[in-house]
């Protein structure tokens, strides 16, 4: 398996502190690969008019050169005033696309096919109005776990004529969570003869019997809704088990049997996956650190952030 990379990832120039407004000094402007050929073209148009004494060619080069002249400005104006309002990112496992959340805001005229990048990624094209809080999305892949900075964010753009293009760089102050790849493995719970058992690691069970139905709340487990309920037009219902609550169980690292860290991660990842699916309250025992048993999605979180950073501060 692939080692991690390094927790800390050296900064690509300054962080920008946000929120960050687009000015002059930070706005680049360049002719694109259409735009040095018409310029050429236009260049030997006039030499062709020179030699002739064309007065027609004189006009219609003039005309063109104005035409990119005004199209040059309207292509730095595009971008420049664009705000760049906040940066933030949903934890995701390793090998999933992080998803970046931009909040942009123009403050003045409206703004076409302004373009987002994270570093040479595929880049995200909107349209921005004046005054409004747009939402971009920018994607990035990751390869494995830890707690990155984000990349340099390149906003660009090509309008109107798409002979020159304008661009800026950022590097936003901004962190996000890579957990460790869950791998799917044995989680049913079992009786020993030494008593209860959790693929090796003690547990305390409950009698597991259906007591009934109760309104769906936000964060209740997917698996525990009620879809027959549901399918009769009676509205979402979660399950409740009367032996849900007795459910405790603490996930040893050192009870995983297998000799590579990074496998021993990922399963304890999926079985942290698992445990909060079943509602069941559990806890997570790693070598220097103990989380004691909880329930939830800050529970959750907190165990697979563990996973996450566990390890990478090592020399």
């Amino acid at each position: 398996m692939t080692p991690p990379q390094k927790q800390k990832i050296a900064k690509a120039g300054k962080s920008a502190t946000l929120p960050l407004t687009f000015n002059r000094r930070q706005v680049y402007i360049l002719p694109t690969s259409y735009g040095l050929l018409f310029l050429l073209i236009l260049f030997a148009m006039l030499l062709g008019s020179i030699n002739y004494n064309n007065n027609l060619g004189f006009l219609l080069v003039f005309l063109l050169g104005s035409i990119s002249l005004i199209s040059m400005i309207h292509t730095y104006r595009n971008l420049l005033g664009i705000k760049i309002l906040s940066v933030s990112a949903e934890p995701v496992f390793a090998g999933k696309t992080v998803l970046f959340m931009l909040a942009v805001r123009a403050e003045s005229g409206h703004r076409r096919a302004i373009g987002f990048m994270m570093e040479k990624e595929h880049p995200a094209l909107e349209n921005i109005d004046v005054k409004t809080d747009e939402t971009v999305s920018v994607n990035c892949p990751t390869r494995s776990r830890g707690i990155f900075r984000a990349g340099r964010i390149t906003a660009w753009t090509r309008y109107p004529l798409g002979l020159f293009r304008a661009w800026t760089v950022i590097s936003p102050d901004v962190s996000y969570v890579v957990y460790p790849k869950p791998i799917a493995g044995p989680m049913g719970f079992g009786v020993s003869p030494g008593g209860d058992e959790f693929d090796g690691i003690p547990v305390q069970q409950g009698a597991d019997d259906f007591s009934g139905l109760k309104q769906y709340q936000p964060g209740d487990p997917v698996g525990r809704i009620s879809w027959k309920s549901l399918s009769r037009g009676l509205g979402v219902f979660t399950k409740e088990f009367s032996g849900a609550g007795g459910i405790s169980v603490m996930l040893d690292y050192d009870a995983v049997r297998d000799a590579d860290r990074e496998h021993k991660l990922s399963r304890l990842t999926d079985m942290v996956l698992k445990a909060h699916n079943m509602n069941a309250e559990y806890g997570l025992m790693l070598p220097g650190r103990t989380i004691a048993p909880g329930k939830g999605e800050r529970h959750k979180h907190t165990c697979l952030k563990a996973l996450a950073i566990f390890g990478l501060n090592e020399s």
